[in-house]
């Protein structure tokens, strides 16, 4: 059963990887910005109110349906309920990194994809000094898609879920917590 799942898994990215057309010689790198809204989904310390942030992003395409993108980027949320007396909380994703399946064989101006990706994530302080801060691991699901207003130009939607394991003391008890954002994001794009 084992076998046969690596085996089923390993013929598929090989078909897909041989079908997949190379990507447009001189564009297969993208320098972009984001803006973020942020829902969390889980009330976990520090209980957090929706925020909003923005970011940065690299993105290589390694063809048609491949990519890889890097990322950095803050989002501001003050605290609410059990975490009222916070304020600007800020959670950094330095770096991210997604690996992006592309679901389109041929080029279109419509491009939507799937991501799954790995960071390391930091929660700051906040206006109230409790032991808020952070420092972690997480994984990321990305749904998206790209639009590509010119070869050089593109616009693009994304909802991402990212679930991060933060530490924030190394001694005594309750050293840890986790963060649970459910991100929507817009990007802006150039390709070069």
């Amino acid at each position: 059963m084992r076998k046969s799942l690596i085996v089923s898994l390993s013929l598929f990215l090989l078909a897909t990887t041989a079908q997949a057309q190379e990507a447009p010689a001189g564009f297969s790198r993208t320098l972009g910005a984001t803006i973020y809204g942020s829902i969390p989904l889980v009330d976990t310390l520090p209980v957090v109110d929706p925020g909003i942030g923005g970011g940065v992003y690299f993105d290589y395409r390694f063809n048609q349906r491949f990519s890889l993108t890097v990322e950095a980027f803050s989002i501001v949320q003050d605290g609410t309920g059990p975490s009222g007396g916070e304020g600007a909380l800020l959670f950094f994703g330095i770096p991210t990194g997604t690996l992006k399946v592309y679901l389109l064989k041929s080029t279109s101006k419509f491009d939507p994809y799937v991501g799954l990706g790995l960071g390391l994530y930091f929660l700051s302080e906040g206006d109230v000094s409790n032991s808020s801060f952070g420092v972690g691991l997480g994984a990321q699901i990305e749904v998206g898609f790209d639009y590509y207003l010119s070869d050089a130009f593109s616009v693009g939607v994304a909802g991402t879920y990212r679930a991060v394991g933060l530490i924030n003391k190394l001694s005594g008890t309750a050293n840890a917590t986790t963060y649970m954002p459910y991100t929507l994001l817009g990007k802006f794009g150039y390709h070069f």
